[in-house]
């Protein structure tokens, strides 16, 4: 199964970046384990938005399996060259009423995974339940395939790693 969102009403392909982490820093502190992933580590790809990305190998089995248990770790994917980390956010934005109801109708049967954090006349604000960046992914492609709002996406963050130079 391919990973992809919507943008501009257009789907567009992400490839999971396998060798790499993100770690939610507060959820990896709330749970004590801050020490063991610290952006100081000299291993580190980026850190930004509360979010460290570092390589996967830079972590024991044992750490990576604690970080998941505390909900610490997002997804990496790779477009291009940008790297992109999944939030547990999705953002649903209405042009008409219609549209709002046809996604509230869509989200009904599911209310109980999805939590609302924000809700006007033209937005809502969604985050999953589990907490987990693949689900908000699935969750904004499903909203924007069957409900077909003016827009369902992912808060991502993106950045381009600057290429390794040689002295």
């Amino acid at each position: 199964m391919s990973t992809y969102y919507y943008a501009s009403g257009q789907k567009v392909e992400l490839e999971p970046d396998e060798e790499h982490v993100a770690i939610d820093q507060a959820a990896a502190k709330e749970a004590g384990l801050d020490a063991k992933v610290s952006a100081d580590s000299g291993t580190a790809v980026r850190a930004g938005a509360g979010f460290l990305v570092t390589p996967r190998s830079s972590l024991t089995p044992d750490i990576i399996q604690l970080l998941q248990e505390a909900g610490a770790l997002q997804p990496v994917y790779r477009r291009d060259k940008a790297v992109i980390v999944a939030m547990p956010e999705v953002r649903v934005e209405f042009d008409t009423p219609d549209q709002r109801r046809k996604v509230m109708r869509f989200l009904s049967p599911n209310a109980s995974d999805v939590s609302v954090t924000e809700d006007t006349t033209d937005r809502l604000v969604l985050r999953p339940v589990s907490g987990h960046g693949e689900d908000a992914l699935d969750l904004a492609n499903r909203i924007q395939e069957h409900a077909k709002p003016a827009a369902a996406s992912v808060r991502f963050v993106q950045f381009v790693p600057k290429p390794k130079t040689t002295a």
